[in-house]
């Protein structure tokens, strides 16, 4: 064999471990999304609807500077209906509406970022866990004194 040919395949003997590595990281991205999404979904609607008003700090600038949570329920052909509106009221009554959506975009990144760094601390604290010590070794033969 020549030298030319030996050089072309040093990386045929490359590891396995990354794809594995990465699809297992995907995986917990993606299973991270999706219970932060029915997270977002349940807590702000269901649960806790004044959740919105954390994300005050970020749509609600001067002179709006007091956040208020307004639920309109109204009634139709098909039910009974119920939305949440985020707004922001100045000192005179004067106010913005920011909306549901923006508020709950925020609420739901807020949501992913705690669960991720959640996960990380318990998969770095695997990792760095104190390994147990292994039981003595026990003497397999006995000398009599």
């Amino acid at each position: 064999m020549s030298e030319e040919y030996r050089s072309d395949r040093t990386d045929e003997h490359l590891s396995d471990d990354t794809p594995r590595r990465s699809l297992g990281i995907l995986a917990t991205l993606a299973g991270i999304l999706c219970f932060t999404g029915i997270l977002g979904c349940l807590l702000p609607i269901a649960i806790w609807p004044g959740e919105a008003k954390l994300t005050a700090p970020l749509f609600c600038e001067a002179p709006y500077t007091e956040p208020i949570v307004v639920s309109d329920t109204y009634h139709d052909s098909e039910g009974r209906s119920t939305n949440y509106s985020l707004y922001c009221v100045g000192e005179r009554g004067q106010y913005t509406e920011v909306g549901f959506l923006r508020p709950w975009l925020a609420l739901w990144a807020l949501h992913t970022a705690i669960v991720f760094v959640l996960v990380m601390m318990s998969r770095a604290w695997r990792r760095w866990r104190p390994a147990i010590p292994a039981e003595p070794a026990r003497l397999t033969e006995s000398t009599e004194l």
